[in-house]
């Protein structure tokens, strides 16, 4: 079971589980229909978030970062390679930090992937939680989609790791530079945000 019981019928279904992405090629096999989205975040920040918000991931050891680096970097990596396979037609990569950033960009981008019209609203996400809109109360990441976009986590992670860690980043995680992130950056410049960001 995928994507049963997760809410009322509807024309289009979604999804929200990122290890679905290791899966693509055979998923989207199942569902011809389908589409995916690889959510691309800078992997030190999203180790930061695992350990501080404790999120249960089997494997993962909140108290080894090395460990979760090389973890998220194996993990990113078969997700990454997924997209790939199935190509642009059917996965479409959008960058966390851009998606923060560039909030009505990324969205025009990614709802014109979906073949869904522009509206206004999805730059307020918020404000319609509980007005037709549902989200799960076992996902952890539920208490930050309540909150309007903000850049509070891009640079949570920035001074939280130890430095033999910083120092072998690229090492570590090598999908880091893969990806386009400066494993030696800290903090890296992700860009400016847009003011619609700065005003929220």
């Amino acid at each position: 079971m995928v994507i049963a019981g997760h809410g009322e019928p509807a024309e289009r279904l979604c999804n929200k589980d990122p290890f679905t992405m290791k899966s693509a090629e055979y998923l989207a096999h199942l569902f011809p229909n389908s589409k995916f989205l690889l959510m691309i975040r800078d992997g030190r920040a999203t180790v930061h978030s695992i350990i501080s918000r404790k999120v249960t991931i089997s494997g993962f050891d909140h108290n080894d970062p090395r460990d979760c680096l090389v973890r998220w970097n194996r993990i990113i990596g078969v997700m990454y390679e997924q997209c790939k396979m199935i190509g642009k037609k059917l996965c479409l990569m959008v960058y966390y930090e851009q998606l923060v950033l560039h909030p009505e960009e990324q969205m025009r981008r990614i709802l014109n992937f979906l073949d869904i019209s522009w509206h206004d609203s999805v730059l307020h996400h918020e404000n319609h939680i509980g007005k037709g809109i549902s989200l799960s109360k076992v996902e952890r990441s539920t208490d930050q989609v309540i909150k309007p976009v903000n850049l509070d986590a891009l640079n949570k992670w920035v001074g939280t790791f130890p430095d033999d860690i910083v120092q072998d980043m690229a090492t570590i995680a090598p999908m880091l530079a893969e990806l386009g992130y400066d494993p030696n950056a800290n903090p890296p410049k992700y860009g400016e945000p847009d003011p619609i960001v700065l005003r929220n």
